[in-house]
C-alpha cells in the first residue's frame, strides 16, 4: 500500500517535468505562445469569467488501474495559492495540501512529510486560483516548437520553463484551443497527464477526465462535480507537528 500510495502521490501531485523539443519542420507556420494561450483562454470561458474565481472544489472517483484499486477524489483550492488533495482508497487516503506558503503530504499510514525545495515552489505556482493559468507571462520561458499529434489530436507542442526553474511541455489542440496534455520526465520515468470530456461548471471549461500514466500503469481521475463556492479554510491548515 505504501508503495502504491508513493505512485498516486508521485502522478497526481508530480511537479518536476523534464522535456526535448523535437527539430521544427521549415514548413510549419506556428503562432506564438500568446496566441495560443489566447486561444485557451477563449475556449475555457475567458479570462473575465476565471479572473473572479477564487474558491474551487472538484469531486469524483480515482481508479488505480495498475492495482485494481477504486475511490473517492475531491481536490479544493483557494486564494491566492491554496490547495488539498484527498483520495480515499478506502484501506487509507493518499493526501497533498498548501496553506499558500507550504507544501505537505500524508500516506495511508498516517505519516506526513513537507515537500522540499525547488518542488515545493512550484506546486505554489500551480495552484494559484483565478486567471493566473491562462497567463503565460508567468513563465520564465515559453515557446512552441510543434505542431504534432498527441493522444491522436493534433497540437501544439509547448516547451515550458517555470520560474522555479522547472520545465516541461504541454500540449493544446489545435481546433479547439483545449489543453490536452502533459509529459513529465522524473526519477522513477516518464510520467503523461492527458484532459478529456471537457465540460461547463457555471460557463467556465474543465476536464472531467484526467488520465495520468507512469511506468506502474494508469491513474484515472473522473470529475463528476465542480462548485466555485468558499471553502473551509481548514482544510489548508497545516497538519499539527509540521512548522512552517
Amino acid at each position: 500500500m505504501r508503495s502504491i500510495s508513493r505512485t498516486v502521490f508521485a502522478v497526481v501531485c508530480s511537479a518536476t517535468v523534464v522535456s526535448s523539443a523535437r527539430a521544427q519542420l521549415p514548413s510549419v507556420q506556428l503562432p506564438s505562445v500568446q496566441q495560443v494561450y489566447d486561444q485557451y483562454a477563449t475556449a475555457v470561458g475567458g479570462r473575465a469569467a476565471w479572473a473572479t474565481v477564487t474558491d474551487r472544489a472538484e469531486k469524483g472517483t480515482a481508479l488505480i488501474a495498475f492495482a485494481g484499486l477504486t475511490g473517492t477524489y475531491a481536490r479544493y483550492y483557494a486564494a491566492p495559492a491554496k490547495m488539498r488533495l484527498i483520495i480515499d482508497l478506502g484501506m487509507g487516503k493518499v493526501e497533498q495540501g498548501s496553506d499558500g506558503t507550504s507544501v505537505w503530504s500524508a500516506q495511508p499510514d498516517g505519516s506526513v512529510s513537507k515537500m522540499t525545495e525547488p518542488d515545493a515552489t512550484y506546486a505554489i505556482e500551480s495552484n494559484a486560483t483565478g486567471a493566473a493559468f491562462l497567463d503565460p507571462a508567468r513563465f520564465a520561458k515559453a515557446a512552441v516548437t510543434a505542431k504534432e499529434p498527441f493522444d491522436g489530436v493534433e497540437c501544439y507542442k509547448v516547451v515550458i520553463t517555470t520560474k522555479a526553474g522547472r520545465e516541461r511541455v504541454d500540449y493544446f489542440e489545435v481546433a479547439t484551443g483545449l489543453r490536452r496534455g502533459q509529459l513529465v520526465q522524473t526519477p522513477a520515468g516518464e510520467q503523461k497527464t492527458v484532459w478529456r470530456d471537457y465540460k461547463a461548471f457555471e460557463n467556465k471549461m474543465l476536464a472531467t477526465k484526467q488520465v495520468l500514466t507512469n511506468a506502474q500503469g494508469d491513474i484515472i481521475i473522473t470529475v463528476t462535480s465542480v462548485t466555485f463556492t468558499p471553502n473551509d479554510a481548514a482544510l489548508f491548515a497545516l497538519p499539527a507537528g509540521l512548522a512552517k
